[in-house]
This record gives C-alpha cells, sequence and structure tokens, in this order.
C-alpha cells in the first residue's frame, strides 16, 4: 500500500466540495497537502479551516500550474499525489453554445487536468521515487448525455488521457487513474440544477438514490480517490462512484 504520511499531494478544486474532503481525507492520514483554487476568499476559508497552505491557481493557465508545482518542490522538497479535480459544469445546446464558452469548458475540464498531471509527472520521474495522480471525471466522461456535449468532450478526453499517461508512466512506478462522480451535492451541483425539483430529478437517474433518498457525497467520491491514491497495482483504471448511474 502506499503510505500517505509524510507525502506531500496538490489538490485543484481543493476549497470545497468533492477537492475539500480530498484535502481531510489526506490530512487524516498524515499526509500534507496543498490546496489550490481559482476562489481565493473560499481557498482562504478552507485554508484557515483545515491549517493547509491555499495557492489561487487558474488551472487552464499552463504557466500557473507550473509556477504551483515548482512552488510546492521548493517548499516541501518534493511532490507525490496530484488530485486534479479542478473543474466546471453546466449545459446547453450543442449549436447554441459560443465557441468561446465551449473552449472554457475544454480549458478548466481538460487542458487543466492535462498541465497538473503532466507538470506532477514531470516532477515525479525527476524525484525516481513513483508517486500517484488521480484525474476526477465525471459519468459524463463515460456516457452521452444530451445537450451536454462541450461536457461530454471535456470529461471523456480525461478518461483517455487518464489511460494514455498510466501506460508511459508504469516504467517509472508512476500511477495514473481516474474517478467517474455521479451527482453529488456540491456547489456545482447546485449551480447548475434549478431547486428542489431539479435534485429529485437528479436522484431518480441513480438506482442508489432511490434506497439512500440522497444523492452522492462529496466524502463518498473522497474515499474512491484515497483508495486510488494508496492501491499499489491500480493503474489506468477508471473508478466509478454513481449510485448505478452507469449501470443502466
Amino acid at each position: 500500500m502506499f503510505e500517505i504520511k509524510g507525502k506531500v499531494a496538490i489538490v485543484t478544486g481543493g476549497a470545497n466540495g468533492i477537492g475539500k474532503e480530498a484535502v481531510k481525507a489526506i490530512l487524516n492520514k498524515g499526509g500534507i497537502p496543498v490546496i489550490a483554487d481559482f476562489n481565493e476568499e473560499l481557498g482562504n476559508q478552507t485554508a484557515k479551516e483545515l491549517n493547509a497552505e491555499f495557492l489561487k491557481v487558474d488551472v487552464s493557465d499552463e504557466n500557473q500550474v507550473k509556477d504551483m508545482v515548482s512552488h510546492v518542490v521548493e517548499k516541501y522538497g518534493h511532490l507525490d499525489i496530484m488530485i486534479a479535480n479542478a473543474g466546471i459544469g453546466g449545459g446547453g445546446s450543442t449549436l447554441d453554445l459560443p465557441t468561446d464558452e465551449y473552449e472554457k469548458y475544454i480549458g478548466v475540464n481538460q487542458n487543466g487536468v492535462f498541465y497538473c498531471s503532466r507538470e506532477a509527472i514531470r516532477q515525479m520521474v525527476a524525484q525516481g521515487t513513483g508517486g500517484a495522480v488521480i484525474n476526477v471525471s465525471s459519468i459524463l466522461g463515460l456516457v452521452g448525455s444530451a445537450g451536454a456535449c462541450f461536457y461530454n468532450v471535456s470529461k471523456g478526453a480525461v478518461r483517455l488521457m487518464t489511460k494514455s499517461m498510466a501506460l508511459e508512466f508504469a516504467p517509472f512506478n508512476i500511477r495514473v487513474n481516474s474517478v467517474h462522480p455521479g451527482y453529488v451535492i456540491t456547489g456545482m451541483v447546485n449551480e447548475d440544477v434549478a431547486g428542489a425539483e431539479g435534485i429529485e430529478m437528479l436522484k431518480s437517474l441513480h438506482p442508489l438514490s432511490k434506497g439512500l433518498e440522497r444523492l452522492g457525497k462529496p466524502e463518498e467520491i473522497a474515499h474512491a480517490i484515497i483508495f486510488a491514491v494508496e492501491n499499489t497495482f491500480m493503474t489506468g483504471a477508471e473508478i466509478v462512484v454513481d449510485g448505478g448511474y452507469t449501470a443502466q
């Protein structure tokens, strides 16, 4: 098992939701998480609450990602875990989507994950001690959804990007896996879904939600992320935590 204690981890999108729960889980295991997020106010608040470092980072900016990794390595001496979790959601007709809006989704959800993974792996190769990279995709990186073409594209790319990196860097003992959450109650879902009626509609899409009478929780996704970090014989895998959504 990959021992998290004493390991340095970057968690993008770490100020709230799934990312925040991953930060908490790493702290609970004795790791050293660095919170990276675009939301400076929330990032500072979470850092103060959890007693962790916060860096304001726009993951769609390649240079900011490089600077983030450089800062962490200069301060802590090494980087062992990258959890590329930052993302944006939404929906809309393919025909009505402005090109600049499409590029925004690609910039954060696809390019951002690529930049974070690549720069983390670059450092891990140089260290020669292996490492773990977890790319957070979505169930919509596995199956299509009408009115979510741009989101499907960005999250689907993460799935195959992960597999390619896993194969390329397995000889360096660097494991790269993707996690695919179903709909989880986070700030992103609450912004995208219109009120209680929308939440009930989402529940109807997840078989387990009928028994649990709820959607997924961020900590349930964080558990899967930590499992992927710790499992030393898992790479190139896609871990689906979706209440049965994709089993239908």
